[in-house]
C-alpha cells in the first residue's frame, strides 16, 4: 500500500503544480503545456518512488528472512546438544 500511494501522489503532485502554473500564475496562457510536463515530472518521480522503495522492502524482508534463519539454526543446534546428553 505505501509504495502505490507514493507513486500516485508523485504523479498527482505533478499534475496540480503544473495545472496551478497554467492557471495562475500564466493565465491560461501555456495551458496544457505545463500541466502535461510536470504531469510526466510526477511520473518521473513516482517511478523513481516505485523503485527506491522497492530496493528497501525487499532490504528489509531479506534481514527479516536471515534473522529467522539464524534463529532457527541456533534452536536447531541446542535441539541436537540436548538430545545427544
Amino acid at each position: 500500500m505505501t509504495i502505490a500511494l507514493a507513486v500516485v501522489m508523485s504523479t498527482f503532485a505533478g499534475l496540480f503544480t503544473g495545472y496551478w502554473l497554467d492557471t495562475r500564475v500564466f493565465h491560461n496562457k501555456t495551458f496544457p503545456w505545463l500541466t502535461i510536463i510536470f504531469f510526466l515530472f510526477g511520473l518521473a518521480g513516482g517511478a523513481k518512488n516505485f523503485f527506491i522503495l522497492s530496493k528497501r522492502f525487499s532490504e528489509e524482508l531479506e534481514a527479516q528472512d536471515k534473522k529467522k534463519l539464524q534463529e532457527s539454526d541456533k534452536d536447531d543446534y541446542h535441539d541436537k546438544s540436548s538430545s545427544d546428553s
